[in-house]
Formats: structure tokens, sequence, C-alpha cells
């Protein structure tokens, strides 16, 4: 009787909890046991992992095999087991690799043939076993990217299984992660502003969401540019810092795509508006993955034809877009994913979509029900309501500025609103993130501009949220003129951007 052991992880949400692999190798009729909660992935994997060894010409035991994924109450999904099973199975045979194995951490899937596949959430996987020098990490080289950006040298890569074989009975040395070929992306550029022909009150307004990290919800007729202006948004956002790129590409990396690249830029996602509740916060059967919200952290989440998605599912905004995170439940079990993004929305003025009141088909009461399903208090947390005008369009805008120019102000305004922030011993990259009470009571706008919200507030036409949220805005256009503090031409500035949707239309 032979027994070996190894580390594993298993992942949930974005938080790797650790596993360890043992194989019993011992008298019995010949077969493979997997005990310890595992899903079908996990079960399934027999069968490859035998057929991988064998064509890696490596010995297989032909007795019974008992293979457990310990603790036994934590589900166990995903086919990175499939290395570290192999693994154990091997270091039962030979004692020398056994001894090396028990301070290894593995995770990969394997190929008929013995190569080694890139797997899902190897960033949370890494980042939570690197922190142990004593501990080696071996993973796929398809994720490499993602785990160079821990930047530990104990995370090697292998390209096959006798790879990794021959380094357990040490025959031979595996690169690091940090090492492992050329990681950083190439610009290739993308959409700009300077492709929008006029639309210049709409591209400022986008301007001071982007410096503040607002929420936007924008209304037009079709053909007005909403989707082009929604798409460039991330082209005038400050590159990422290194700590948002790890949080990025950990949802992504957990998230079931096929890609396995690091999000170094402010990501753009953009559901389908049939999206259900489960494809905007997360979850799904089996293993929870992270819905739109979770996939746009550090970026934007454009919902176009916003009036088309059902109130149920929009309503489900509210929690993430104030705490900046998702919790869905599981049985016995909370799973977290993180959710700080910014919100555009953009939707038709009205069910026809013409621009003119005049011209508008639409009944009464198609005009009352037009946007109802944006309920009063996910309005109340939209900084910026603007209008998109197709009427005046021009072909070609001599004076229209490239992403480029903007982005230059709006990194000096967040510069700005950063060092603030850091002063008042704030860990704040944006205004939209400070707490409203400490804003209010420590950074109020001027004695006229707090008194015109409290004119405002006294007649009903602004929520308390209402009155907290102007006074951010209101500081993001100060950062963006460089004051020192927000005056009643900002408040008043930041009021008209927080302009009502009566019926459907921009009033």
């Amino acid at each position: 009787m032979a027994l070996a052991s190894t580390s594993a992880a298993t992942v949930e949400g974005v938080v790797a909890f650790p596993v360890t692999v043992e194989a019993n190798v011992g008298p019995g009729l010949p077969g493979m046991y997997i005990v310890g909660l595992g899903d079908a992935t996990v079960r399934e994997s027999r069968d490859r992992i035998k057929t991988a060894i064998a064509n890696s010409r490596l010995p297989w035991p032909k007795t019974k095999i008992m293979v457990s994924l310990s603790p036994a109450h934590l589900p166990k999904s995903g086919s990175h087991f499939d290395l570290p099973v192999a693994l154990a199975v091997l270091g039962s045979l030979h004692p020398g690799a056994a001894h090396r194995l028990e301070t290894t951490l593995l995770a990969g899937e394997l190929g008929l043939d013995g190569s080694l596949r890139p797997v899902d959430g190897i960033l949370p996987i890494v980042a939570s076993a690197s922190a142990d020098p004593e501990r080696t990490i071996i993973i796929p080289a398809g994720n490499a990217a993602e785990a160079a950006l821990v930047g530990q040298r104990n995370i090697l890569v292998a390209r096959s299984l006798n790879d990794v074989w021959n380094w357990a009975i040490g025959n031979e040395q595996l690169p690091a992660a940090t090492d492992f070929g050329h990681f950083e992306e190439v610009d290739r550029g993308g959409p700009d502003f300077a492709d929008i022909a006029g639309q210049s009150e709409v591209k400022k307004a986008l301007e001071v969401a982007a410096a503040g990290a607002h929420h936007v919800l924008m209304v037009g007729p079709p053909g007005s540019g909403k989707s082009m202006l929604a798409q460039r948004i991330p082209s005038i956002l400050p590159p990422l810092t290194p700590q948002e790129i790890v949080e990025a590409t950990a949802v992504h990396s957990v998230s079931g795509r096929e890609t396995h690249a690091v999000i170094r830029r402010a990501p753009y996602i953009a559901p389908h508006p049939a999206l259900t509740r489960a494809a905007l916060i997360g979850g799904g059967s089996g293993r929870a993955r992270p819905g739109a919200v979770s996939l746009a952290h550090r970026g934007v989440l454009f919902l176009d034809e916003v009036s088309e998605v059902p109130a149920a599912v929009l309503d489900n905004l509210r929690t993430p877009l104030e705490e900046g995170c998702v919790r869905l439940s599981r049985a016995r079990r909370e799973v977290q994913f993180p959710a700080r993004f910014q919100l555009i929305m953009a939707a038709n003025p009205c069910r026809c979509g013409a621009e003119d009141a005049l011209r508008c088909r639409c009944s009464s009461r198609e005009k009352r029900g037009h946007l109802s399903n944006v309920s009063g208090p996910l309005r109340d947390r939209i900084d910026i309501t603007v209008a998109t005008r197709a009427s005046g369009a021009v072909i070609a805008d001599d004076t229209t500025e490239t992403s480029a120019t903007i982005a230059h102000r709006v990194e000096e305004a967040r510069d700005r609103a950063r060092a603030r922030w850091s002063r008042a011993g704030l860990n704040m990259q944006t205004n939209s993130e400070v707490e409203a009470p400490y804003l209010r009571r420590h950074y109020p706008a001027d004695d006229a501009g707090m008194a015109l919200l409290g004119a405002y507030l006294a007649q009903g036409d602004l929520s308390q949220r209402g009155v907290d949220r102007a006074i951010k805005l209101a500081w993001t256009l100060c950062d963006l003129e460089g004051g020192t503090r927000p005056n009643l031409d900002h408040v008043a500035s930041a009021l008209d951007l927080r302009t009502t949707v009566n019926a459907g239309r921009v009033e």
C-alpha cells in the first residue's frame, strides 16, 4: 500500500480555498475512485487522467486507487483538479517525488496527450497560495500572464504532465511565471471621441462622469450616437492601477470565458437588453459565475435600450451601486464578487423614438409607461441625465477633441480628488466613492451652494440621496476647473446635470 498527497484549491467567487489531494494505492479491484464532494467535471476526470498518463508513457497502478479531496464538506469543481490528482497518483509510486509534492500546489487541465491546458480561476488560486515562500506552485503555460501579476518567483510554469513529473523527480527545472514570455499588451487603439462629430454637450457630460466615476442616463432618438458615445468612455478613463488590474483580472479569470488575458484597461461590458437577473448580477447552477456588474468591475457597464430591461432585473443594480459588491447566497455559504463599476444607461425618448414631441405617435398611456421600469430609487443613484440629439447633426467637426486630450483632463481631475482624499486619510480614487455623511460633514460646498441644495430638498425636488450625489458631482466639476471648494456655480451645474426624465423625455 502506498500513499501520497499534494495540494490544490477550489474557488468560490474570487476567493480560493486550499484543498488537500490524497491518493492511496492498495489492494482491491482495479479502478479509480474520487471522494470529497467533487462535481461532474471532477468525477469525469478519471478516464482523462488515466489516458493522459498512459500517453505520457508514465506508470499507472494496476490495482485500486482511492483519491480523497479534503475538506470533504467544501464543494470542488473545475478541471484544474486534473493535474494534482494525476501527480498524487504518480507520487504514490515514487517516494522521492511524493516528498517534493507535499509542499506543492498544482492546477491544470490535462489533455489526452498529456499536455497542460489553461484553467479558470488561476489568479485567485496563486494569489492565495503564493504568500507561503516554502510552497511551490505549478500552473499551465496558458495561465502564465495572469499568474505573473502576483510577481512571486515560486510560481512555476509547465506545458505538459511530463514536464511536471520530471520536475517532481528532480530531472528538470521549470521556468517561473515572471520569466515566461512578455505579457504586456500592445495598445492597438480603439474607438475615439474624435470619431464623433458634434454632441459637444454630451461629450462634456461624459467627461464629468469619467472624472468622478458618476453614473449616467442618456436619452435620445435612434441614431443619435448613444451607443457610440458609451463605447468611447473607456478611452478617456485612466489606466488601471496595479491593484485594479489584479481585481479586474481575477473576476474575468473565474468567469468561464475562453480568454485568459490580463485586464489592463477599464473593461467595457454591454449585455443584451434581454439579460436575466443571473446574467446581470451573477449566479447560475453549480459554481456561481460573475455577472455583467462584476465583469465590469473597475470599468463601464453599458445598458442599451434600458426601457426593454424588466424592472425586476434593473432593481438588482441598487445594492451593487451602493456597496460595490454582489453577495450570492448558496447552501450554507455566501459567494461574493466585486462590482465597483460605472453605469451608463441609454434609452429612446419614447417608444416610437421621435425626437420632436409633435411627431410622437405614442399614446398617452405609452408615454406614461415609458421608462417606468427604472424605479425611483434607481434613478436617485443616477448622477447625470443627458439628452442626445439627432437633429442638427454634422458630417464633420474640426473642433472635436481626441480621447487623449479629454483623458488628460480626466486624469488631472482624478489626481486632485485622490490627493484630497489621501490628505483626509481616505483611500479613495474618485469622488463618487466617498461616504455621503463624511462628505456633508467635512467637505460640503460653500454656504451658497448648500443653501441651494437645502431649498431643493425642502421643496421635494431632491431626495437626501440626491443631495449627497449632487455634492459629489459638484466636487468633480470643481476638480475639473482646478478649484479648492465647490461654489454656487458648481452646485447649480451639478443640479442641471441631474436633469429629471419625465414620461421618457428630458426636461
